[in-house]
């Protein structure tokens, strides 16, 4: 049997990480708290051999998430099935911008809902509101049904499967989306984990990024309540591009907003609170 202080070292050296970042790496890749991967200090050999092929798996780039099938999302620990997009924090913060900007609706549309992450946290924040999440992709589809009967939200939230709005068939108070905005010709220069494993549909956005955005656009607002509201998590390089967009299209409100790092990656359309020192108008 190996030590688990041997097995760190060797983290440590192959990856080039530090001692902090090796032990929370196998904590998560073993399924135990932190402390806990030092209680024993020796790893049995059935245990070493699935820890080694996990690792394997890390070293040629896939995303520690789909090793383990499990992503945190705000307050949820999620599953997560590889090939469905790994929700990030910036998307975490998204939740947190709609929860302070929107309305109370009733009535929410999630497009492209992959794990449904979006999904079953608004209906946290919004605990009167009915969802209905769609994705083109059935994998994804299973994921989030599992996710939420995990979490008891059958009842409220219902999955439908298709691209953009063609199985919608009423109006909604919110309408949200974290849709492909990569520029196509950015994503060779995205990281390994991300171009080789995560699915190329939920990320590239086209020439500009903004392929998939201007349809959401064009399309929802006719699936929009009069005092609706939209929000849509983009790129900051493309604020020039759509803030064009929505003066052609008539968009008589909309404002782009910033994230935690100080970037704008968030475009609200409709009616929304001011917030006038994140705004970009």
């Amino acid at each position: 049997m190996k030590s688990m202080k041997e097995i760190i070292k060797k983290v440590i050296e192959e990856f080039k990480i530090t001692k902090d970042e090796a032990e929370l790496i196998i904590a998560t890749l073993l399924e135990q708290p932190r402390f806990g991967i030092y209680i024993n200090n020796e790893i049995e050999p059935e245990s070493a051999t699935i820890l080694k092929m996990k690792l394997n798996l890390l070293k040629q780039g896939m995303p520690i998430e789909y090793i383990t099938q499990k992503v945190q999302f705000m307050d949820y620990l999620l599953n997560i099935y590889p090939g469905v997009f790994i929700p990030r924090i910036e998307t975490e913060y998204f939740v947190e911008l709609i929860s302070r900007l929107v309305a109370t609706p009733k009535k929410i549309l999630e497009i492209g809902t992959g794990c449904g992450a979006i999904a079953i946290s608004l209906a946290k924040v919004f605990p009167d509101a009915d969802i209905i999440a769609t994705d083109i992709s059935q994998t994804a589809l299973n994921n989030a049904l599992e996710n939420i009967k995990q979490f008891n939200l059958s009842e409220r939230i219902t999955l439908v499967q298709g691209d953009l709005f063609r199985p919608i068939s009423t109006k909604f108070d919110l309408i949200v989306s974290n849709p492909p905005y990569i520029p196509n010709s950015r994503l060779k220069f995205l990281p390994k984990s991300v171009k080789d494993f995560e699915p190329i549909l939920a990320i590239d956005g086209g020439e500009q990024g903004v392929q998939f955005i201007k349809m959401l656009i064009q399309q929802g607002m006719q699936f929009l309540k009069p005092y609706g509201a939209m929000a849509i998590e983009i790129d900051e390089d493309e604020v020039e591009v759509l803030k064009s967009f929505s003066v052609a299209n008539l968009l008589n409100s909309f404002a782009f907003k910033k994230d935690l790092f100080g970037r704008f990656r968030y475009f609200f359309i409709g009616d929304f609170r001011d917030e006038k020192s994140k705004d970009c108008n």
